[in-house]
């Protein structure tokens, strides 16, 4: 079931993984994935983990297909500049996250990075590797913990550094170009160049 959200200007897909199947979805999509997707996808051992990323691999190519009014299949995606990926020949940058059971994905003509993560009650030690002392003393509360970390993740995908101590660096309220939305139980941060 997709549902659709705008941050920042940005539409935001977002889909709830928990009934499908994945054999079901392999043959569906197989037609849109290269034969490297298919085989970093084979590689997964957990259904949940294939369904994941078959539709973070199918998806955003359908839907810029739509936009473009152009075959899925002729979607190649490059990886630019520390491994963020962009879409050849078509000049759009996408996002893609999952959590345990939603696959969410954004795509936009300006560089992003996306987040999504279901609310659980958390353990705050995580921030310890991503965030500075004045950022963790901040998180008092679960809702705290989700918008820094989702930050951190999202910019971390902008900027295609993967988590690092780096990002004690970023410190997220000298970043303005971010926004975090929580809809039920799901999280969601978007951060643009």
């Amino acid at each position: 079931m997709e549902n659709k959200y705008n941050i920042l200007d940005t539409d935001i897909y977002v889909y709830d993984i928990r009934n499908d199947n994945y054999e079901v979805l392999r043959k569906y999509f197989l037609k849109y994935l290269n034969d490297d997707e298919i085989n970093k996808i084979e590689k997964f051992k957990n259904d949940n983990d294939k369904i994941a990323r078959i539709l973070s691999y199918a998806l955003p190519k359908i839907k810029l297909a739509a936009i473009l009014n152009v075959d899925p299949i002729s979607i190649n995606i490059k990886r630019i500049d520390n491994c963020r990926p962009y879409y050849t020949d078509y000049n759009y940058y996408f996002s893609v996250s999952h959590t345990k059971n939603y696959v969410a994905f954004a795509l936009s003509k300006e560089n992003i990075g996306l987040d999504i993560e279901e609310r659980v009650n958390r353990d705050f030690k995580a921030l310890n590797y991503v965030a500075d002392p004045n950022e963790i003393s901040c998180c008092k509360e679960n809702d705290d913990f989700y918008t820094l970390w989702t930050f951190k993740e999202s910019y971390a995908k902008l900027k295609g550094t993967g988590i690092t101590k780096d990002l004690k660096n970023i410190i997220m309220d000298n970043y303005k170009n971010k926004q975090t939305i929580f809809i039920n139980h799901l999280v969601i941060t978007l951060c643009k160049e």
